[in-house]
């Protein structure tokens, strides 16, 4: 028979000194199977037992907002509990399972679990490696500890959850901290509420759950109450998991100037690795390893680190491997070698002092991607550098190019990076980085990056896919105040290339770190900048405020960038992604043009500009367009500067948020034409998010397969044609 007890709303750490005590209990066969059900008061932040609380928790916002913080005895991320929702837990001997493995008995406690959830109507399966959920979307995370022979498995039941606290609470990426952000998080989890359209009683609900464990795991439940020992042991012990040694001090931090520091995900979860290297013989001292993973037993991370001390660096993947062929253990998702890149991956940035940096400074190495530090830096190709290092003044602040006038440290790695026969490339917003990234794959390019430690946290997923499509890289940390330590609007601002404050690189470490490859021989000679003057016929589209910039993006594709694009044809169109001829993409982009009934027209700096003959002709032929359609809303992107805070939807396109400018006017078709390739895409991908405006681009080279229609190689020629195609289509 298996007990059944609630032990009602608690504080966060008499639930967590109940866990210990019934695991331990357990283990020792003093209690009987156990099934417990709980809730927390008040509202709670947990993290996994070898998660460190400074990593995991935004400190600042739960102590203002009175959120408890506590440790789970078991793996796994950190989560937020509000009072509404239901923990569940299983304690028993590990005989009541047969011979399953960690990884079986996880698989069938969270199908009994999801059907527990179907008995009250709510469509819930189990989805590997430890969630329940409900068509897609997460309705509860599961993990369990063993010890000796009995376990302690948990999971949750959400009731209902105010998505903006939770967030809030946990160190996430801060864009789903905006209401899109938020409404991007709904549709990722559910809860029961939503789910059934009313709140069920937690009886209700108990029942349910206690039913299938009944059915599927072959057990006969009944109700019971926590015995004297449990009381009496909780009351001893509850201050101690109420404590700073255990909420804080579990995981203890190595500090110094020579700790060195590394992040590593894998399916089993994410490893943050610091250890302290003797610099004269070269020999490791100390490991610490925290994360979010599920391992038993669960001390083998502190055998491990034991394990690992006083071992010679060119020994540590054998020790790694040595301690692992000796020892069983049971995890989900984890491997030996996950444990041998968690570990190398900091001290592979020993190889950055044997090229001149100093052994204080080795943490400006971010870390090596996908190879050693020395083969990447040989191999790289293209350099990474961040907008936000470069001067709020400057005119190429928010552009991928450089004027390289001195004033900064980009223009010093622009011209460090053509030296050694590299491409550099300002990397504006984090779909840029995205996009870059992937044409570095398709090529095989090497990148050398510049960016902070958060940014490398919060985007460690788009660095790991980089390297599965084929490009490695090296990254190095900036310097100075980032918008991470503002707060979460720098922050947020940051993720859209709004961020104002001034950073730098380090100039004198990068110039050591590429000292081992080879200059090219040749230099670019930099084209002298050329001064913006709007084409006279769209002059009465430009804002009265605004103010002509000293110099804008240019007529040509700089040489600093390449098309990332796989088509190279200048004779094709797309529909809906589908490459046709430039005519049939050409008749269906007059058609939807002729049907609109609220059009809009982006011209972009291209066109606005008369930097040639071939724009000025642009620029009167864009007149014709507008005369043939008196409803057709003209709107400008002057350059790619963002100027929120004056900026008239009706008239412009805030270049951060253009979908902003087309919900101005409700617009069913947008155009495109005269705007860079990298700025198009950019503003197809935001359009798409947050409209259902049809997207045509007139692209002057190879077009773009994400818009409705696209044509390529659009010059004058191809827009009167274009023009005249509407004429005839109206006569």
């Amino acid at each position: 028979m298996w007990r059944v007890i609630y032990t009602g709303q608690r504080p966060a750490y008499e639930n967590i000194a109940l866990d210990s005590i019934m695991l331990e209990l357990k283990a020792e066969g003093r209690i009987p199977n156990t099934i417990r059900f709980l809730q927390f008061k008040p509202e709670c932040v947990l993290i996994g037992y070898h998660q460190a609380v400074e990593q995991e928790v935004r400190l600042e916002y739960v102590n203002r907002e009175g959120i408890e913080v506590n440790r789970r005895i078991t793996g796994g991320g950190a989560i937020y509990f509000d009072e509404t929702q239901i923990g569940w837990e299983i304690i028993a001997d590990r005989e009541s399972f047969g011979n399953m493995s960690y990884e079986e008995i996880t698989r069938a406690i969270c199908e009994a679990a999801a059907e527990g959830l179907r008995r009250l109507g709510i469509n819930a399966s189990f989805r590997p490696r430890n969630d329940i959920e409900v068509n897609g979307k997460k309705i509860s995370g599961t993990g369990g500890v063993f010890e000796g022979n009995a376990f302690l498995y948990q999971g949750t039941v959400l009731m209902d959850i105010n998505i903006e606290r939770m967030l809030k609470s946990l160190q996430i990426p801060v864009e789903k901290l905006t209401s899109k952000g938020i409404k991007s998080a709904e549709d990722r989890i559910t809860w029961v509420k939503r789910e059934l359209g009313r709140m069920p009683s937690k009886e209700e609900v108990f029942n349910a759950l206690l039913e299938a464990f009944e059915e599927k795991l072959g057990i006969k439940p009944y109700w019971g109450e926590l015995t004297k020992e449990e009381l009496e042991l909780l009351q001893e012990k509850k201050d101690y998991f109420k404590s700073d040694e255990w909420v804080y001090h579990v995981k203890k931090t190595i500090t110094g100037d020579e700790v060195l520091y590394g992040i590593y995900r894998c399916p089993g979860g994410t490893f943050r690795v610091s250890v302290k290297v003797d610099p004269q013989t070269k020999v490791l001292q100390q490991v610490i390893i925290n994360g979010d993973l599920f391992i038993n037993p669960k001390r083998l991370i502190y055998d491990l680190e034991a394990y690992l001390k006083h071992t010679p660096i060119n020994e540590v993947e054998k020790r790694i491997r040595e301690f692992f062929r000796n020892r069983e253990f049971e995890s989900v998702n984890l491997t030996v070698d996950d444990f041998v890149e968690a570990v190398m991956f900091p001290l592979r940035k020993l190889e950055a002092e044997e090229l001149g940096i100093d052994k204080k400074k080795l943490n400006r190495v971010i870390g090596s991607i996908g190879g050693g530090l020395k083969e990447n830096i040989k191999k790289a190709k293209v350099m990474l550098l961040p907008y936000c290092a470069k001067p709020a003044w400057c005119d190429y602040r928010h552009t991928d190019d450089c004027g390289e006038c001195g004033g900064c440290t980009v223009g010093d790695l622009y011209r460090m990076a053509y030296e050694k026969g590299m491409i550099p490339i300002t990397i504006t917003s984090f779909e840029m980085l995205r996009d870059v990234l992937q044409w570095c794959g398709e090529n095989g390019y090497t990148y050398i990056g510049h960016c902070c430690y958060e940014f490398y946290e919060k985007r460690y997923e788009i660095f790991r896919k980089a390297k599965e499509w084929g490009a490695n890289g090296v990254l190095i940390d900036i310097e100075g105040i980032t918008c991470y330590s503002l707060g979460v609007e720098e922050e947020e601002k940051a993720y859209h290339g709004e961020f104002q404050v001034e950073l730098d690189l380090y100039v004198e470490d990068s110039e050591k770190l590429l000292s081992i490859k080879e200059n090219s021989g040749t230099i670019p000679k930099r084209k002298s900048a050329q001064k913006p003057v709007p084409n006279e016929t769209l002059k009465e589209f430009i804002p009265p405020h605004y103010k002509i910039p000293k110099v804008a993006p240019g007529p040509q594709e700089d040489m600093s960038r390449l098309p990332i694009v796989k088509e190279t044809s200048k004779d094709i169109g797309f529909i809906n992604g589908e490459k046709v001829s430039l005519e049939e993409a050409m008749e269906k982009a007059v058609e939807l043009l002729r049907n609109a009934e609220r059009p809009t027209l982006i011209v972009g700096p291209l066109v606005l500009w008369a930097w040639n003959e071939e724009a000025k002709k642009k620029g009167e032929l864009i007149r014709e367009l507008k005369q043939l359609f008196l409803n057709l809303n003209v709107h400008i992107l002057p350059d790619y500067k963002p100027k929120n805070k004056r900026v008239d939807f009706s008239r412009e396109v805030d270049p951060p948020n253009p979908h902003l400018s087309v919900l101005h006017g409700n617009h069913d078709v947008t155009l495109m034409i005269g705007v860079h390739c990298y700025r198009t895409d950019f503003t197809i991908r935001m359009l798409r998010k947050y409209t259902d405006t049809k997207i045509i681009t007139l692209c002057t080279l190879y077009g773009h397969p994400d818009a409705d229609v696209s044509l390529a190689g659009v010059n004058a020629e191809r827009l009167e044609k274009f023009i005249k195609s509407i004429v005839n289509e109206v006569s």
